[in-house]
């Protein structure tokens, strides 16, 4: 079935063109450059910032142009993560969207992530700019780039398109909730880089593979308590060092991003001529004892140690250092910290070690760490992000250079309950659907928290259809959701314009 056919027409038009366009983070040129043609081609103002954010102004309907602006907010990147064995180019490849046939009230993708986050709320941002008989007062829309790795876009937008009046962020993902507030956020990145030595001689490569896990957004999957494979597999491979104390390790790497739970890691190993059959059974041993303690969890989880097609010669990493840092890794703080206490179910604090990058080449092995900590209150996340880096900068103790950065902070978007767009917006989807939404904050990252300090004229708030899974292949949007969204979105921007 073409997703054009689903109402609002206007809306599943825009998303299926969007699809058809790559747009990982970082790579969003493509994108930005259709999306320029096409808001032209309406008749609208368009530009491009010194950032490439994409500011679009359309004037106010006659004898409303004194009335309050209001700006859509939506940012045009996407996460890029595709199924096992998929062959999928995100920088060249189309998202390919479809009805699950399984349950087809949904719209997935094939073999990847969907792009819902945040493609849906560009589409319904699209519509709204040509959406026939809508009277408003001064209108805009801000589609930011990068927002999934670290929100450059935001924190390079360089004035406001509107002074004030009230900010529309189109980035939710569940169709009853009013957000009005998001956790911030430390990336914090840590290099630890050392002596390799040349593999023992005669030495057979093995490499270990933890593929199939759940995965999922670090920030709304993260007290699900799913399994972290770059943490699961320094567990594994500390657990046969322990064991056999004969594995030198030439590579580990693992997971895409520091806000996606990783799905996968893998390592290169070299085994000591003479200990090789003991270090293979101690792995694999250690590898079944990991895929049953999660088997109730994380049932897709796999688990493969294979001889390895790399030469056997080489650096590598000693056993008993690559003992310390695997153990430095099996032990960083990671998942889901503390519940807000007042406010059931919400997460307050959490972080995810996204990515690790090791390798030893040039007679060094070096390591990279990425970790996303997000908390409600800036003070824990300062003090979760502190004492990560103390764990990361233990490392020092084995002789390792360690560096630590921090790439990107984001601020905590506390709630304003007496907001007047809240009051509008919880009248507006009472009267449309017979119920009181729900106001929440996130514990993911919207980009509303760098706004708040620098547009404080913006009264804000952030709504969207039902996405479930996002970050992640099993990515979905509710079809009949965005269809309620998206009515409730105009209805609103029209009271808005009273």
């Amino acid at each position: 079935m073409d997703i054009e056919t689903l109402p609002p027409a206007a809306v599943w038009k825009h998303f299926s063109a969007l699809c058809a366009v790559p747009r990982p983070s970082h790579h969003e040129e493509a994108v930005c450059r259709f999306l320029l043609e096409r808001t032209r081609s309406m008749g609208l103002e368009a530009s491009r910032d010194a950032t490439g954010n994409l500011v679009i102004l359309k004037p106010a309907s006659p004898g409303m142009e004194e009335r309050r602006g209001i700006v859509l907010q939506a940012h045009v990147d996407m996460v890029a993560q595709a199924a096992p064995g998929s062959a999928h180019d995100f920088l060249r490849d189309p998202i390919v969207p479809r009805l699950d046939p399984a349950d087809p009230a949904w719209i997935t993708a094939t073999g990847t992530t969907l792009g819902a986050d945040n493609g849906i709320g560009v589409a319904m941002a699209l519509a709204i700019l040509e959406e026939p008989g809508l009277e408003h007062g001064p209108l805009a829309c801000i589609l930011t780039v990068n927002e999934e790795d670290g929100m450059s876009g935001a924190r390079g937008l360089e004035s406001a398109p509107l002074p004030d009046g009230f900010l529309l962020n189109l980035d939710g993902e569940l169709e009853n909730e009013l957000t009005i507030g998001c956790a911030g956020s430390v990336r914090s990145y840590a290099t630890m880089t050392g002596p390799a030595a040349p593999a023992p001689a005669g030495a057979r490569r093995y490499r270990l593979s933890l593929d199939g896990l759940l995965g999922g957004h670090s920030g709304v999957d993260i007290d699900k308590h799913r399994a972290n494979a770059n943490v699961e597999l320094a567990r594994i491979l500390s657990a046969a060092i322990d064991e056999c104390g004969a594995v030198a390790l030439s590579e580990f790497r693992g997971g895409d991003a520091a806000n996606v739970i990783p799905r996968w890691a893998s390592a290169l190993v070299a085994l000591e001529p003479g200990r090789e059959t003991a270090c293979v059974a101690a792995l694999r041993g250690a590898a079944d004892r990991a895929t049953n303690d999660w088997a109730g969890r994380e049932p897709g989880l796999s688990a493969r140690l294979d001889v390895a097609d790399e030469p056997a010669d080489g650096a590598v990493l000693p056993a008993a250092e690559a003992a310390a840092l695997l153990r430095l890794l099996a032990t960083v703080p990671d998942g889901l910290v503390a519940m807000e206490p007042d406010l059931p179910g919400c997460i307050r604090s959490s972080l995810n070690l996204g990515k690790v990058t090791g390798a030893a080449s040039g007679g060094a092995f070096s390591l990279e760490t990425m970790v996303l900590v997000r908390s409600s209150s800036d003070a824990e996340r300062e003090e979760i992000a502190t004492r990560l880096e103390a764990h990361m900068g233990a490392a020092a103790a084995t002789g390792r250079k360690v560096s630590i950065r921090r790439p990107a902070t984001l601020p905590a978007w506390s709630p304003d309950r007496s907001s007047p767009l809240l009051a509008t917006a919880r009248s507006t989807y009472a009267e449309l659907f017979g119920g009181e939404p729900v106001v929440a904050s996130t514990h993911g990252g919207l980009e509303c928290g760098l706004f708040r300090p620098r547009f404080p004229g913006w009264d804000m708030i952030s709504i969207g259809p039902t996405i479930l899974y996002p970050h992640s292949p099993a990515e979905r949007v509710n079809v009949a959701s965005v269809e309620r969204s998206y009515r409730f979105l105009v209805e609103l921007v029209r009271r808005l314009g009273r």
